[in-house]
């Protein structure tokens, strides 16, 4: 399987992986199960600029990690797309460190742990 990440990016069509509905969902989850467990963050924040596809498909993800996910404005993690014929999502807040840990956990064998009931996040936007 090819690599998910160049450096802090993610490049690609939407629907074809890496940028599959299912694929960004594990990266969301990874990402805020990252910050709870290497940062001590007790309730993280992703911050996405504007919902489509690609944000909201991560942002599932990271709710069901026990993230809250916000719109237009900051957050632990700020992701920004740029949509061309090939879509760029940028990740403000994460380093090469944070992408190789990612990377490992989600080709990992162990899996990803979830929240249920009250312990799923958030998603909070206001216009």
């Amino acid at each position: 399987m090819p690599v998910i990440f160049e450096n802090t990016v993610i490049k690609g069509i939407p629907g074809i992986y890496p940028l599959t509905a299912e694929n960004l969902m594990r990266v969301g989850l990874a990402l805020c199960t990252l910050l709870i467990i290497d940062r001590d963050i007790e309730k993280p924040t992703l911050s996405i600029d504007e919902p489509d596809f690609i944000t909201l498909s991560l942002s599932v993800g990271f709710l069901n990690a026990g993230g809250n996910v916000v719109v237009n404005s900051s957050g632990d993690i700020e992701v920004f797309c740029e949509r061309d014929e090939e879509w760029t999502i940028k990740f403000k807040g994460i380093s090469e460190t944070d992408v190789k840990k990612l990377e490992a956990m989600l080709f990992g064998r162990n899996p990803i742990p979830k929240r249920t009931g009250k312990e799923i996040g958030k998603f909070v936007c206001q216009i």
